[in-house]
């Protein structure tokens, strides 16, 4: 994931430092049509005449969506022409403000044309379940938690973002978009060596006999408890853009139809041993998978806000009602007076609704190549976490049946740093 997300930046920089070096030194208009500068040609802004080379009257909007030039006030245009733009493009460019457009932003500085885009970014992402997962390990009874699920699965995680699109009219657009990381994994452990009431050593509880409430042999009076996790997400959505009609003021709109395919796998894991019953003594393991395949529509929506004619602020919001096949699978290995092996799976279709959200400051380095940085939320409820699935009665846990659990809601949410490249 990491290599790729490098092999992205890679190539955007070289196409960057191309489209650099591409660039003219002065050049009040971009070459993304390609069309070079000509003779001047006299065009009319109102009553006032100014000198403009033909490719500047061509692509600063002097022109209705017939193809036809002209005067602006004499052919009316649609929502997104070019009318008001013609003295600002007449006009010469303001103190620190470039002299060339941003491709792939439609402001009163850019006629609309269409483009490709693609993004890469680097993210990190940080994991907050509800629950988060419960105790696990009590030192002496209930009262003092000396262990919890929580601790299997680490706070950050570094991932990788990606968005390719295409506009293929000023108002119409497709684009793909994909978030994935790697996996949060981590693992803990306890110990206790002191004596107990059983003859052997060790005073740690499970939850099985209610923290030392109720303690059973084999599954408490335990001298080592160790738990791990493991969570990763993938998301791929396929969106139709639509940019809203306003006029050329700094905010602009588009509105966003997809469908959107979510991957969200988990793991948890206990092991504990005891020297009770006597002599041998027993331990007990317990495995527990969980996969949520989120499949459904989405509606979003980004709002660009241009501060500058380099840079904007931009905030993307979208929520979804997804059908989630769910599932767990649990193994359990038990060894001693006791010991038995048992393998135990189920899957049910449920609904779950999700949300994501992110802000970001974009600064056009070229007019082509874009830098942006943000923060982004990501938030799922009704999905089956390990940790929930996690059987803590013995009954259920050795002769089932098996239980599904999707009560429960996780956030991933972190900054990220990458770059747009538009064509």
């Amino acid at each position: 994931m990491i290599i790729a997300i490098c092999r992205g930046m890679v190539v955007l920089s070289l196409l960057a430092a191309s489209a650099i070096a591409q660039e003219p030194a002065n050049s009040l208009q971009p070459r993304v049509l390609g069309q070079e500068a000509s003779s001047p040609t006299v065009a009319t802004v109102g009553s006032s005449s100014r000198n403009l080379p033909a490719s500047d009257v061509a692509l600063g909007g002097w022109h209705n969506w017939e193809g036809s030039p002209g005067d602006c006030e004499s052919n009316p245009c649609d929502c997104f022409s070019c009318c008001t733009f013609c003295e600002k493009l007449a006009a010469p460019p303001m103190p620190g403000q470039p002299d060339w457009f941003v491709v792939g932003r439609i402001t009163c500085r850019t006629p609309p044309h269409q483009f490709w885009y693609g993004e890469a970014a680097a993210v990190g992402l940080f994991r907050d379940a509800s629950p988060s997962g419960g105790p696990v390990a009590s030192l002496d009874g209930p009262d003092n938690i000396v262990l919890r699920a929580s601790q299997a699965f680490p706070d950050f995680c570094a991932g990788g973002m990606a968005r390719l699109g295409r506009m293929f009219t000023p108002k119409w657009g497709f684009e793909y978009g994909f978030l994935g990381t790697g996996s949060w994994t981590d693992s803990a452990a306890v110990r206790d060596d002191t004596a107990n009431t059983e003859g052997g050593f060790g005073n740690l509880f499970s939850p099985f006999g209610d923290f030392g409430d109720a303690p059973i042999e084999g599954f408490d009076y335990n001298e080592l408890v160790s738990i791990h996790g493991k969570s990763s997400i993938e998301s791929h959505e396929f969106n139709l853009r639509q940019r809203l009609c306003m006029p050329p003021d700094p905010l602009q709109v588009s509105v966003f139809y997809g469908i959107r395919y979510i991957s969200l796998g988990e793991q948890f894991g206990y092991f504990s041993q005891s020297q009770i019953p006597l002599p041998g003594g027993a331990t007990q393991s317990v495995d527990v998978h969980t996969q949520n395949d989120l499949l459904g529509g989405q509606l979003g929506a980004l709002f660009e806000l241009h501060v500058e004619p380099r840079w904007w602020i931009d905030a993307r919001l979208s929520a979804a009602l997804y059908h989630n096949r769910a599932g767990q699978t649990t193994l359990h290995e038990e060894t001693g007076p006791f010991a038995s092996q048992s393998f135990r799976q189920t899957k049910r279709n449920r609904g779950t609704v999700g949300a994501e959200a992110s802000i970001a400051c974009a600064y056009a380095v070229t007019q082509r190549l874009t830098f942006r940085c943000g923060y982004q939320f990501v938030w799922f409820d009704r999905i089956a976490l390990a940790t929930e699935n996690f059987q803590t009665n013995p009954a259920l846990l050795v002769d089932g049946p098996v239980q599904l659990d999707t009560s429960g809601s996780i956030m991933y949410h972190g900054p990220f740093l990458g770059a747009t490249m538009a064509w």
